[in-house]
């Protein structure tokens, strides 16, 4: 399965960029000054296939070439995506019969686009939600919680963990949860020193984390886990915990657990079990995937990341195929489901139509309906 998953995507992407290489030569070639169109394929088969191994493949390089090297990688993506939207509205407009030069709008446009992404990318705004629990919670009336997700500590940061720490502690939260991706590279992180930087969270009942499909692509759980814990993280892998006598956390492990652990994870109703539902139930689930099996097992606030709404235009066209929801809130199952697009990037650091974001949840608890 995964085998021909992976052939249909690199028999489209291949398509792709032969397109836009045919379009580049055909725009430029005149002026690029190889002997033969030969050297061209071969310059821009080497480009293509040196950006998709500098982002995929990071890790095979040195730590201290690692973020210069993602850099350059990872914008082709975009470079890619928008090249061949633009040149595909060009090809569309000629069959129309108005001839005229493409480079003079495609080649501004993209570079538009690049800057614009890139700035947007850098901010961080704060998203708020209110939502209602009719259960009682010890003696809170109300919780505050800061929801951070997808931070892709890694090749590119630019200090994002201050902007985070600053951003978290503004909220004045009760609480901090994580739904997972927080750590693409490891040897990157301890040498940015991100974990001393996210000691300086303020949080009444702590930092409660799950993980995402990323946190296990390198299998080195055991330091990730040692790493998040010297920054204050609790990480709950199939696991729950009750915080303050009041609500349960419970941290769900990622699908793709099962392509690197080798094991199944567990399903809702098997987490929950032996949780007492008079009290509040907070899940943590990277992907927003099997919301409905969720809510049957009685969570009451469902919290995920994982999708970035497709980061960049028009892949959010595809995150809203593939998740019932990839951003935003639902009502699901008498459960609320929040998801988050994530405080920082992957790939290219570009947001076009989306924005990095925190989330504040403020749930208001009631005794509506108890005895």
């Amino acid at each position: 399965m995964y085998f021909f998953l992976f052939s249909i995507f690199f028999a489209v992407f291949g398509l792709l960029n032969y397109y836009l290489g045919l379009r580049v030569w055909q725009l430029l070639g005149s002026s690029l000054y190889f002997p033969k169109t030969e050297a061209y394929w071969l310059v821009f088969t080497a480009i293509v296939l040196a950006s998709f191994l500098g982002t995929v493949g990071n890790r095979l390089f040195p730590v201290s070439m690692r973020s210069g090297i993602y850099l350059v990688a990872s914008y082709w993506l975009v470079v890619m995506t928008y090249f061949i939207l633009f040149f595909a509205m060009v090809d569309f407009v000629r069959l129309l019969y108005f001839p005229f030069n493409p480079g003079l709008v495609v080649i501004p446009a993209v570079l538009m686009l690049l800057l614009y992404g890139t700035w947007n990318a850098r901010k961080i705004k704060k998203r708020s939600y209110e939502i209602n629990i009719a259960k009682r919670a010890g003696g809170l009336r109300q919780l505050h919680i800061a929801m951070l997700s997808d931070t892709h500590f890694g090749p590119i940061n630019d200090n994002r963990q201050k902007k985070i720490v600053d951003t978290l502690n503004s909220l004045n939260a009760h609480i901090v949860l994580i739904p997972g991706d927080m750590i693409d590279d490891i040897s990157l992180f301890e040498k940015q020193g991100i974990a001393a930087d996210l000691k300086n969270i303020k949080s009444k009942y702590g930092i409660y984390a799950s993980l995402g499909n990323h946190d296990y692509f390198d299998k080195n759980v055991s330091r990730r886990l040692e790493l998040l814990k010297e920054a204050g993280v609790t990480l709950l892998r199939d696991s729950s915990v009750k915080v303050a006598g009041s609500f349960y956390i419970v941290g769900r492990e990622d699908k793709y657990y099962k392509m690197t652990g080798g094991c199944k994870r567990k399903e809702p109703d098997e987490l929950l079990q032996g949780i007492d539902f008079a009290l509040p139930v907070i899940m943590l689930d990277h992907q927003p995937l099997g919301l409905a099996a969720a809510g049957h097992a009685g969570v009451d606030l469902l919290l995920s990341g994982h999708t970035h709404r497709g980061q960049f235009f028009p892949f959010n066209l595809i995150t809203r195929r593939l998740f019932e929801i990839d951003h935003g809130y639902l009502e699901k199952e008498g459960m609320h489901v929040i998801v988050s697009c994530g405080a920082a990037t992957w790939g290219p650091p570009v947001r076009i139509g989306t924005s990095s974001e925190i989330v504040k949840i403020t749930v208001n608890f009631s005794l509506e309906g108890i005895g």
